[in-house]
């Protein structure tokens, strides 16, 4: 079983999705409590954005992500990144912008 954590930022990214993406994206945060890696994928370097190690999950018809990281040396934690819309990659730029920031 894995703990989920996320950025203090993905609240208001909730609060930005119409209730089917909100619902959508929750149901996936309880998937990834019990297996996260298969239910995600790995992401690499977007537009000159650093993001390996991370991971990406489509939902909304692929017009959203969430942007996600597992770590498992220790403990088994999902630490949620961003949830943002895919639309000129602005989610990775966020993600990018809150993994650097810490």
């Amino acid at each position: 079983m894995y703990k989920l954590k996320h950025f203090d930022e993905v609240e208001s990214d909730l609060d930005a999705l119409d209730e089917q993406t909100y619902d959508e994206v929750v149901g996936y945060f309880e998937k990834y409590k019990i297996n996260p890696i298969a239910y995600s994928q790995p992401l690499h370097e977007q537009d000159k954005l650093d993001l390996r190690g991370y991971r990406k999950t489509y939902v909304a018809n692929a017009t959203y992500r969430i942007i996600l990281k597992v770590q498992n040396d220790i403990a088994q934690i999902v630490h949620v990144v961003a949830v943002g819309e895919r639309d000129q990659k602005k989610v990775y730029l966020e993600a990018f912008l809150r993994i650097t920031k810490k």
